[in-house]
């Protein structure tokens, strides 16, 4: 379909390289596979639209229930068969500690870390179908959240990381290897009280810092998004003075610093072996300033989900069908492939793997024959060389000052727009207009100026 992976490389305790990458973000995997959707006449999209509920006629799925959250209008669409791929519940924090994994503390606090559709609506739909759901309780907690400035309810995640970083809990102690496995940090990490820690580093290693997690991440300023901003990171010349910015006992801090910096120089971490050689050892934590970020436990993807079969077929208790229901992607819990413990690398495949499976299962009960892709190239509007923008920045401010059902993406792409001063034309044009877009030729157009903001 065009996807490009250009490396594959292992990731943090895999056994083989299973973390693919495409030039960019995860855009360049998404892009293509829509365009080749676009091509195929009898694949449509609806957007802006939620799945309510699930029908069930003479005991088999039959479609789905939507409602169009900007107009607020319920339909019904009817299918022979439908996929749910609605993904995790990793955003629903009630549900994650209701159903909190064995035998490990609960976390406090515990930040989101996954989409915000992430919220479970499949799992609803597909358990009040008849579906069984297993494995609920394995999630992948990531030990590296940070809290969102830009969230004003404080309860949403970056992730970020720097491998020269000491980490310290509430008294000022260090608690684990920093460099270990999540699975044996996460458990580490919950055991203190509270369940935070702080990230200390020095200006020596302040370009060793990196996150992901947000579209405005990528925001060119001259000021660091975290570092420099003191709603993030706490920044001073001396530890005793970071030690007061942070709340952490300051004998302790400079007691544990010291000890690092002279295990650095010894080239072994005698504590917690997190190196054992010099040339395996960080960068001693001593030239001013000071950085301090707080770090919490974040929710990411979940492990267990709706039961399938090899086809991708829904399951009952019983481990029947249920007739008419497929469930694909996070959804199932990534097939239960990472066993108690995720990894990265391991949920792109399973959800290709599991969607694929669905299309061919159904293709082939229904005897499918092969589409021709049909989608014409777009030629250039009548006025394409004289098309101006209707709209000024003050005009879109207007727009964007009170949220809207069904508007979130255009919400979110919008203000970027406004916080990196796009001109309307990087976007818009005779081509793509500023009213709906609806036809294939518009859609195909529209994907090319994704990448401007993912």
């Amino acid at each position: 379909m065009g996807v490009d992976f250009v490396r594959v490389v292992p990731g943090h305790g895999n056994s083989v390289a299973r973390f693919h990458f495409t030039e960019g973000r995860a855009v360049h995997l998404v892009l293509p596979v829509f365009r080749a959707a676009l091509a195929i006449p009898n694949v449509s999209f609806l957007w802006n639209s939620r799945a309510e509920s699930l029908l069930i006629e003479d005991g088999r799925v039959s479609g789905v229930v939507v409602k169009n959250l900007r107009n607020r209008e319920t339909r019904s669409l009817r299918a022979p068969d439908v996929v749910l791929a609605t993904g995790g519940f990793e955003s629903d924090l009630d549900r994650v500690l209701d159903n909190w994994i064995p035998g490990l503390p609960r976390p406090g606090p515990l930040l989101i870390g996954s989409a915000v559709s992430a919220m479970g609506s499949g799992h609803d739909m597909a358990v009040d179908a008849g579906a069984a759901l297993t494995r609920i309780d394995r999630h992948y907690i990531y030990v590296n959240g940070l809290l969102d400035p830009r969230d004003p309810d404080r309860v949403h995640a970056l992730t970020a990381g720097n491998d020269q970083a000491m980490w310290v809990n509430a008294n000022g102690l260090r608690f684990t290897n920093e460099t270990g496995f999540d699975k044996d940090i996460l458990v580490d990490l919950l055991k203190q009280e509270p369940s935070t820690y702080w990230m200390i580093f020095d200006e020596s290693s302040r370009n060793a810092f990196g996150m992901r997690g947000a579209a405005w991440l990528k925001n060119a300023t001259q000021a660091h998004p975290i570092l420099d901003n003191p709603q993030t990171a706490k920044r001073a010349q001396n530890l005793q003075e970071l030690a007061a910015m942070t709340g952490l006992p300051a004998d302790a801090l400079v007691q544990n610093v010291q000890r690092f910096n002279a295990m650095v120089e010894a080239g072994e971490d005698t504590d917690f072996g997190r190196f054992s050689q010099s040339d395996e050892a960080p960068h001693k934590i001593a030239q001013a300033p000071f950085y301090a970020i707080q770090m919490f436990p974040v929710t990411r993807k979940n492990m267990g989900g709706v039961a399938i079969d090899r086809q991708a077929r829904a399951l009952d208790h019983r481990g029947e069908l249920i007739p008419g229901l497929y469930a694909v992607g996070e959804l199932n819990g990534s097939v239960g492939i990472n066993g108690k413990y995720g990894l990265d690398g391991m949920f792109l495949g399973p959800a290709i793997i599991t969607g694929r499976l669905a299309g061919q299962s159904i293709a082939a009960a229904h005897a499918v024959a092969p589409i021709k892709p049909a989608v014409e190239p777009i030629s250039p509007s009548p006025d394409a060389g004289s098309w101006q923008a209707a709209l000024d920045a003050e005009d879109l401010e207007s727009i964007l000052a009170e949220p809207r059902d069904g508007y979130w993406h255009f919400q979110v792409s919008h203000k970027l727009v406004l916080e990196r001063g796009y001109q309307c034309t990087r976007c818009h044009s005779a081509q793509l207009p500023f009213s709906p877009v609806n036809d294939r030729q518009s859609m195909l157009a529209q994907t090319e100026v994704c990448a401007n903001c993912h």
